[in-house]
């Protein structure tokens, strides 16, 4: 008979893992685990179960059984009862929360208000723009008969421009424009 050598579970070193790809896949992993267990322990007890797992520099990943926001509720909410086992370890933990969300949320706030300001002020700026623009152009609305030499000279210029630019579109497009007529080459 020969003998075979059987492994079984080893313990494995606590230590960070250096490799970035060897890491991430640890993480997913081991997160894929934790969050199996927790089903299997919320479907066999019926326990309201809430995890929720953060790797450095990404998104947050959570479970929840039943419900994300009801487990929250439950523990950060106002209708928590105090927890007879530590009741300032959960306290001192739910305040840091806390704490750090509504830092997170007043930054957040604070940029989408200046954001918003900015918008705003643009938006003002652009009107007044516009206004003088109108104001400015409103000479041409009138007769020519009216102008005087500064705006029909004005006219002049704009209107030899835009003949100027009819003429190149045309013939970009095989048409040429001798004596006052269009004419394909």
């Amino acid at each position: 008979m020969s003998t075979r050598l059987i492994k079984g579970r080893r313990s494995v070193r606590l230590a960070k893992i250096e490799n970035q790809n060897n890491r991430q896949m640890t993480f997913s992993k081991c997160r894929n685990c934790v969050f199996k267990k927790a089903n299997e322990l919320s479907v066999m007890t019926g326990a309201e179960v809430g995890i929720i797992v953060c790797q450095q520099g990404s998104n947050p990943y959570s479970f929840c059984h039943p419900d994300v926001n009801e487990a929250i509720n439950k523990y950060v909410g106002e209708e928590r009862p105090p927890s007879p086992s530590s009741p300032a370890i959960n306290d001192k933990y739910v305040q840091k929360f806390r704490k750090a969300n509504s830092r997170e949320l007043n930054t957040r706030l604070n940029c989408l208000q200046d954001q918003l300001d900015f918008e705003l002020n643009l938006k003002s700026k652009f009107m007044e723009m516009n206004k003088n623009a109108e104001s400015q152009q409103e000479w041409f609305k009138g007769p020519i008969e009216k102008m005087n030499y500064t705006e029909a000279s004005m006219l002049k210029e704009g209107l030899e421009d835009l003949l100027l630019k009819v003429k190149n579109y045309g013939t970009e497009r095989g048409y040429g424009y001798k004596n006052g007529k269009w004419k394909a080459e």
